[in-house]
C-alpha cells in the first residue's frame, strides 16, 4: 500500500476527499501497528484494536455512551455527523475498549434502516458478529481440509485491509456515492455495509 497524503488528524478533515485520505492513514498506520508491511517505522497512533470485530464493537461502545450527555461525535446538524465527526468518531474507536452487547446483535438492523446513533450502534454490532461468524466457518472449513474457496462473505479479513477497502470505496465515484453526501447515520451505515464486500 502507498504512502497516503499527509492528512494524519481527523481534525483536517473536511470533505468526502479529506475523509477518505484519513481512512488510507488509519489503514497504514494501522498496519504499521500490527507489525505489517509498513512496520519499518512505529505507529503513529495508539491502536486498541487488532481485528475488524473489535474495532466495530468499540465503535458499539463509543455511540453507546453518547448517553451520558457529552457529544463525543461532533455532529454538524441533528443526525448528521458530518465528515469531520465521522473521522472524530473513528479516532475515537481506535482507543475504545469493545463494548461486546449481543442484544443489539441480535437486532439484524440493515443499513438501509439506520437512522440514529443507536441505530447505527445496532448495525455495527450486527456487522462484528456477522464477521466473527464468517471467521469462525472460514477456519472451519481449513480445519476439516475443506476448500476455503476465495474467503467468506468479508472481503478483507484484516483490520487494516478492511480500512484501506473503506477508503477506496469513499474515495470512489459512482450514482450511489451521491447518498454519502450530507453525512447521515444512515450514509455511515451504507459506508460499513459496502466496505464489508469492496475489493
Amino acid at each position: 500500500m502507498p504512502t497516503p497524503r499527509n492528512l494524519d488528524s481527523w481534525q483536517q478533515v473536511d470533505s468526502r476527499a479529506d475523509f477518505s485520505s484519513y481512512l488510507r492513514f488509519l489503514a497504514f498506520d494501522c498496519e504499521r501497528a500490527q507489525g505489517g508491511e509498513g512496520s519499518g517505522a512505529p505507529a503513529a497512533l495508539d491502536w486498541t484494536h487488532r481485528s475488524i470485530d473489535g474495532f466495530l464493537w468499540g465503535w458499539v461502545r463509543l455511540l453507546g455512551s453518547r448517553a451520558d450527555g457529552t457529544d463525543l461525535l461532533h455532529e454538524e446538524a441533528p443526525g448528521r455527523p458530518g465528515w469531520r465527526g465521522l473521522a472524530h468518531q473513528l479516532d475515537r474507536v481506535r482507543t475504545t475498549p469493545p463494548g461486546y452487547n449481543c442484544v443489539l446483535a441480535d437486532s439484524g438492523t440493515r443499513h438501509e434502516e439506520v437512522d440514529t446513533p443507536r441505530d447505527l450502534s445496532m448495525y455495527a454490532a450486527t456487522l462484528a458478529m456477522d464477521f466473527a461468524r464468517d471467521r469462525r466457518e472460514m477456519q472451519e472449513r481449513a480445519e476439516r481440509g475443506a476448500w476455503a474457496g476465495d474467503g467468506g462473505t468479508w472481503a478483507h479479513g484484516t483490520l487494516h485491509d478492511w480500512l484501506a477497502s473503506w477508503a477506496s470505496w469513499v474515495g470512489a465515484d459512482s450514482p450511489r456515492h451521491a447518498q454519502l453526501s450530507p453525512v447521515t447515520w444512515r450514509s455511515v451505515a451504507l459506508q460499513l455495509s459496502v466496505a464489508r464486500i469492496y475489493e
